[in-house]
């Protein structure tokens, strides 16, 4: 009988905690987010690797801005970080890293990866291009427990500059 008891006070209590939670609208939001970003390296090394010519590790921190595509608001005029390791050959090779945007206050990080792809242009010039995905990490403020994943595709502008659509789905 008083195990009883007990019980249906702890289950009052994680009832009336969820209730509580809910009337204070903390139940989290899913939505469809998109946007584009331009940024130039800050810091940009290059460390050959001995196995065989042309092979490298590329780390790179890259600042830029944030546009919001598609009518989503998420993070549309935000400053973007994006700190990166490449390990490629001939220009080819996984990419993964984390992006952090910022806006009024508010952090949020996403953890990514993929692959870049490099063809030469008739003149002989690079055409490097990359895709992959990218996974919600945490959040402050507004984005605190943030959750989600998307994907995303880009391109290099020069030697140091490169632009990111990127599209998902968050929860915040």
């Amino acid at each position: 009988m008083k195990s009883r008891a007990i019980m249906r006070s702890v289950w009052g209590v994680f009832l009336g905690a969820g209730l509580c939670l809910l009337s204070q609208g903390v139940v989290a939001e899913s939505k469809s987010v998109a946007g584009q970003f331009s940024v130039t390296y800050a810091k940009q090394e290059a460390l050959p690797i001995s196995d065989a010519e042309g092979h490298m590790l590329i780390l790179g921190e890259a600042h830029g801005r944030n546009v919001g595509k598609n009518g989503s608001d998420y993070m549309d005029g935000g400053t973007v970080i994006n700190k990166e390791i490449a390990d490629l050959f001939q220009g080819n090779g996984p990419h993964s890293g984390y992006v952090t945007m910022s806006k009024d206050g508010s952090d949020s990080v996403s953890k990514w990866q993929g692959e870049v792809t490099t063809t030469l242009n008739q003149d002989g010039t690079p055409n490097t291009t990359f895709k992959g995905s990218w996974e919600a990490a945490s959040g402050t403020g507004k984005y605190q427990g943030v959750k989600g994943n998307g994907t995303y595709q880009g391109y290099f502008t020069s030697q140091t500059d490169y632009v990111v659509d990127w599209n998902g789905r968050l929860d915040y």
